[in-house]
């Protein structure tokens, strides 16, 4: 009898000591997984799945590692598991839905959330899958429509910031526009954004784009200085696994005192790759022409401009965006013939910013861009060639008011050097905007 009772506490310790282990190594795996390290935590998820096939958590959370490793095939295999023991699972439901999504089986993911409606759900829940059920709704539409509203007061201490050919205002960071003294205003703008997509085969396959901006602003003390803006571009555009390459065509026409001022037509290629849920690589090449109205002006020139960019999710759980943009400009004048300096020019940009939600339905987001701009022709007048650089920082604080309407306050500052003294300049611009998308 004394040794059964020994033998029974030697098992007793061991399972005792096998469940520790268990549960040390579960929440190490689920520690991988909540930092965003999935692949490590689907290694983990996958040895204690051999160990307890039984175990409902360690499944799930294997699903859930494999989908966002895309490793779809895992992540079935799990969560099938998972219904097997616990048909009722509704977080597993919805994450297969979810996976079908992706994959682009949308009777399969619109089942499985008519099957989850069915069941008792807190609010939350139901307003994830109302969501996910009109996303699958617009990716099986053939036309598919989006687009902005804006509306924004500014105060720009510098609309006119030198004596040559400077930047007055950067609209839409498309165009740059030249001013002369330095002034100060405010201003009101409105910006209407208009996007429409033509599905011309099945869903990842061709598609036709197109995108218009209409842009107004009037200063409340110069009207010399009011502007309106109008661009449209459309093209085809392929969707294959996690790229997607597009060709872009487009005319921009740009009015100032209610003047007609300049017209650009623009040729675009695009290609950008989702290699993960939280990165992103984007590249253009940008072929512009840019054509003044007055046949007196000689500032008229082609343009080339190269772009490569990466959007990274930092921490998943709770993300800070990190974008990064390095992009080069090969600018040269048309008429060669023209007495013309500071037209063709070769400029090279980078760009840096940082986002993240501090708040509920608070983002903030910085920005820096440095620009190195140098002038291709010889100014006999000044005895130089005139090389420029420019300090840009901005800041901005938006508050999300429904999912569809947000504010916004921002500050942009920029510090503008150069070798002639005519165009250093400073600018500081405060601006409040309300957007609403649809």
């Amino acid at each position: 009898m004394k040794k059964i009772l020994i033998i029974c506490c030697i098992i007793s310790s061991l399972l005792a000591s096998s469940l520790e282990t268990f549960k040390s190594d579960y929440d190490q795996a689920l520690k991988l997984y909540n930092s965003g390290d999935f692949q490590n935590a689907s290694i983990q998820f996958y040895a204690l799945s051999e160990v307890a096939p039984e175990n409902v958590e360690v499944n799930f959370y294997l699903g859930r590692s494999s989908l966002e490793l895309k490793h779809y095939d895992d992540a079935v295999s799990a969560f099938d598991r998972v219904l097997i023991l616990n048909p009722s699972h509704v977080r597993t439901k919805l994450e297969l839905a979810r996976l079908y999504f992706e994959i682009q089986q949308y009777d399969t993911a619109q089942s499985l959330l008519d099957g989850v409606l069915q069941e008792q759900l807190p609010l939350t829940v139901q307003e994830n899958v109302v969501a996910l059920k009109s996303a699958i709704d617009q990716q099986r539409a053939k036309h598919t429509f989006g687009g902005a509203l804006i509306l924004a007061w500014d105060y720009d201490t510098n609309i006119g910031n030198d004596v040559g050919r400077g930047v007055t205002q950067n609209v839409l960071s498309i165009i740059d526009l030249p001013g002369n003294n330095q002034r100060k205003s405010a201003g009101l703008a409105q910006t209407l954004v208009l996007n429409h997509s033509y599905d011309m085969g099945e869903k990842g396959g061709f598609a036709w784009d197109t995108a218009f901006i209409a842009y107004n602003k009037n200063l409340t003390q110069y009207s010399d200085k009011d502007l309106m803006f109008f661009s449209l571009s459309t093209g085809p555009s392929y969707t294959y696994d996690i790229y997607k390459l597009s060709l872009q065509a487009g005319y921009d026409k740009v009015r100032l005192e209610s003047d007609d001022y300049m017209n650009i037509t623009h040729f675009s290629l695009n290609l950008k790759a989702i290699l993960t849920p939280e990165l992103m690589l984007e590249t253009d090449i940008t072929q512009k022409r840019n054509l003044h109205t007055q046949s007196s002006n000689t500032t008229d020139s082609d343009a080339t401009l190269y772009t490569m960019g990466v959007r990274y999710a930092l921490n998943p759980q709770d993300p800070w965006i990190i974008a990064a943009y390095i992009s080069y400009k090969d600018e040269n004048e048309r008429d060669k013939a023209a007495a013309q300096y500071g037209v063709s020019l070769d400029e090279w940009s980078y760009r840096l910013e940082l986002s993240k939600e501090i708040f509920k339905d608070f983002r903030a987001t910085i920005g820096y861009t440095y620009k190195d701009t140098n002038y291709k022709e010889f100014d006999a007048l000044f005895n130089l060639k005139r090389s420029d650089t420019e300090d840009y920082y901005s800041t901005s604080l938006s508050y999300m008011l429904t999912k569809q309407s947000s504010v916004m306050l921002s500050y942009a500052y920029s510090d503008h050097a150069s070798n002639n003294a005519l165009y250093t300049y400073k600018k500081n611009v405060t601006a409040l905007s309300y957007i609403y998308s649809f």
